[in-house]
């Protein structure tokens, strides 16, 4: 087995008892949307997960969201740092990656009053700089509301969730100024689609 298997392998296991702390926390709790959300992700994961695979890194950043919607804040940071010391490539990856870390910000903030900003890996702050992620941080843009308005009643989940991602994801590190002028419409944002995700 050479290095990168063995930092694979590595990051799965670290990754899996977390992964079967949340299957146990699920496992009396069986609606479409959890299962669809949480339970189906989470045994995917279990079976196989990389820090190289943008699909991998995808439903684990997703994961660790919808756990946070639930209220499950202390799964989903554990889950957040799982990403920590680790060398993600590619674009689709890196994307995945900064909203996680968004994510541990906001947590971190909520849970212990501590700001983890500082601690944003180079390789991730290049890719938030990059020209295509600037263009995405405006505001209302990072809403999504006419995009919410205009989609239809089966994807409102999808278009809710990706707001998520800009707003705590990519708005809540810190790395744009600009947006704190917008502080309370973005968190008044949060709470309304959070509050529309987890009904049932």
């Amino acid at each position: 087995m050479d290095k990168l298997q063995q930092e694979i392998r590595d990051f799965h296991e670290e990754l899996k008892p977390i992964l079967e702390k949340v299957l146990k926390q699920y496992s009396n709790k069986t609606t479409e949307k959890v299962y669809k959300n949480i339970t189906r992700p989470c045994k995917e994961l279990i079976q196989k997960c990389s820090f190289k695979s943008s699909w991998d890194t995808r439903k684990l950043c997703s994961l660790a969201y919808w756990l946070y919607i639930y209220g499950h804040k202390k799964l989903a940071l554990d889950i957040c740092r799982t990403a920590h010391g680790r060398d993600f490539e590619f674009d689709d990856c890196y994307r995945s990656i900064y909203n996680i870390y968004g994510l541990e910000i906001r947590i971190s903030r909520e849970l212990f009053c501590e700001n983890q900003g500082e601690n944003l890996p180079s390789g991730l702050l290049d890719y938030c700089f990059s020209k295509k992620v600037q263009k995405e941080m405006k505001y209302p843009q990072i809403l999504r509301e006419e995009e919410i308005a205009a989609c239809s009643k089966d994807f409102i989940d999808t278009e809710l969730f990706h707001a998520l991602y800009n707003m705590i994801g990519k708005a809540g590190t810190g790395l744009y100024p600009e947006l704190d002028r917008y502080g309370a419409g973005i968190e008044y944002a949060i709470k309304e689609y959070k509050d529309i995700l987890k009904d049932e």
